[in-house]
């Protein structure tokens, strides 16, 4: 292929023949096009004779949820295979192996997880996964950490953050989620019974707009680690045993505190639609609930405890190991995600991109509780952040809104 062109189902499996030896010669092949995502195609090509599975994903020139109206930069996915192939070796195989990627066609073409479940599916279907905190705090340990100024040689990591600088993708996330939720208007969808409940609550809020513009010039400045850019649980797959990471398109050098908090908020969140959705299931519900409270205040807490471990068997910079440095590195992380937790939840709820946890409760008033709740939950995150370090924090605010 000379010349990129949209896939589709017919056209995508001779595309991956041709690519790739990966099926047998008497493959019985099928396609189907899975993405559910906002910015690109995904494939599953599938043998139904002999059982294997692959996956391509193709970036779009524009935003696919925005109907075409919003073009994208199509070399996005270059990045997105080069931070899966770090991020492979550097946490064992917790995110997807890669079998190749076109530069031209614009496509990544890698191992299918048919045998998982996107997290934040399994979460609304009530379903549990005791080794999810172990296992997604090794890896943001891991994939945060180690990318960062305290263990990579300074040039080596200042080389980084040219390669993977990403623009475009950025400023989706500085207009997407640090500045147009605390406005009226832009690309913001809201339900018409909370426009007001925003306006007064939100956008009227000064101080609120204060400590979320201190968090987004940070975002904008904070060249720490290299994130994945978008950790939340439809990021996420999972199965009893396992957890992988994928979709790391949005990766950039930016503060380690924002891929914790987009998974943190999201945690939260799914508690808040499972606490509206089954209310009248109490004993389900309090189980359920349980289950995620005990989820967020162990990924919380183990991601931190690794974050100082590691730094103990890890750091190589001379002036990171001084007595105490430790301790206000980590701790400022942890403060800073809290804050960037009420912004995800804010977007999620009145944004462009919103969450099916909460825009899915079918009860209009249990929606609308669960949305406006979600939203002040949201400020304390933001204004209270100083305080906010573990797990129990965040429970501490979350009983005090959500009851």
């Amino acid at each position: 292929m000379d010349k990129y062109f949209e896939l589709d189902n017919d056209s995508v499996i001779g595309y991956i023949n041709s690519k790739l030896d990966f099926f047998n010669d008497d493959a019985e092949l099928s396609s189907e096009e899975i993405g559910d995502g906002n910015l690109n195609l995904v494939f599953r090509i599938s043998d139904k004779k002999n059982g294997k599975s692959i996956i391509a994903k193709q970036a779009l020139p524009y935003v696919r949820a925005s109907g075409g109206d919003w073009p994208l930069d199509i070399g996005r996915g270059a990045i997105e295979k080069r931070i899966l192939d770090i991020e492979y070796e550097l946490t064992e195989g917790a995110v997807p192996k890669v079998f190749f990627y076109d530069e031209i066609m614009c496509c990544m073409v890698m191992e299918d997880l048919s045998n998982y479940i996107i997290m934040r599916y399994g979460l609304l279907k009530f379903e549990k996964y005791p080794n999810f905190p172990e296992q997604i705090s090794d890896f943001l340990a891991k994939s945060l950490l180690l990318t960062s100024d305290v263990v990579l040689d300074h040039k080596d990591k200042k080389a980084n953050v040219k390669d993977f600088i990403n623009p475009e993708l950025c400023e989706i996330t500085e207009q997407l989620v640090y500045t147009e939720p605390f406005h009226v208007g832009a690309r913001n969808k809201l339900e018409d019974a909370i426009v007001e409940f925003h306006k007064e609550n939100v956008v009227a809020d000064t101080e609120l707009a204060v400590e979320v513009a201190k968090l987004k010039f940070d975002f904008m400045n904070n060249a720490q680690a290299l994130l994945h850019g978008d950790l939340h649980t439809g990021s996420i797959f999972v199965n009893a045993e396992n957890t992988k990471v994928i979709d790391p398109e949005f990766a950039f050098y930016g503060p380690i505190a924002y891929d914790l908090a987009c998974l943190f908020a999201n945690i939260i969140m799914n508690y808040i639609s499972a606490w509206y959705t089954l209310k009248e299931e109490p004993a389900k519900r309090d189980d359920y609930c349980e289950y995620l409270r005990d989820t967020l205040v162990k990924t919380v807490d183990l991601t931190k405890k690794k974050f100082y471990d590691l730094w103990d068997s890890s750091v190589t910079d001379q002036m990171a190991k001084t007595p105490g440095f430790r301790e206000f590195y980590i701790e400022d992380v942890f403060i800073n995600a809290a804050g960037i937790v009420g912004c995800e939840m804010t977007r999620r709820t009145v944004g462009f991109a919103h969450v099916v946890d909460l825009d899915n409760i079918k009860d209009d008033q249990s929606r609308y509780l669960a949305k406006t709740n979600n939203l002040l939950l949201a400020k304390e995150y933001i204004k209270k952040r100083s305080s906010i370090s573990t797990g129990e924090d965040y429970l501490k605010l979350l009983d005090s809104i959500i009851k």
